[in-house]
Formats: C-alpha cells, sequence, structure tokens
C-alpha cells in the first residue's frame, strides 16, 4: 500500500475553508518539515495531518491557535 498523504485542495482554493500549518519535529523539538493545507473542520485537518505525520511528533495550527499536539505513536 502506498504511503501517502490523502489528496487536499489547492492552495489557492480557500473558500469556506480554513488554512492550517503541521509542524513536524524531531526529538530535539526542531521542525523538520512544513505542510500548508486548507480544509473544512478542525476535525478534517487533524485527519489528514495525521496522514502526513506519518506517527512522528508534529503541532497542526490553524492562524495562531494550536490545533492539535501529536505525539510520536498515537494520533
Amino acid at each position: 500500500m502506498k504511503n501517502s498523504p490523502p489528496s487536499v485542495p489547492s492552495t489557492s482554493f480557500s473558500e469556506g475553508r480554513e488554512q492550517y500549518r503541521l509542524f513536524c519535529v524531531d526529538g530535539a523539538n526542531h521542525i523538520t518539515k512544513v505542510h500548508e493545507f486548507h480544509a473544512k473542520s478542525d476535525k478534517e485537518a487533524i485527519k489528514i495531518a495525521n496522514a502526513w505525520r506519518n506517527h512522528g511528533k508534529a503541532e497542526l495550527w490553524c492562524r495562531g491557535r494550536i490545533v492539535h499536539k501529536f505525539d510520536r505513536s498515537r494520533p
């Protein structure tokens, strides 16, 4: 099975959607990767982010608000 994130709308399409940023971090809490995307809700954004983080530690943000903190192994 291919391990890739679910498809998300292009960043140019944002009507009715919020912009989210997923920050993947290493053991020293340094940012290793950033994904920017749009989603209809926090619930949808968490689902998309969970696929991208690949069971690693990450933080999901919407503007200046933290939406969810992911630990290494649990969603």
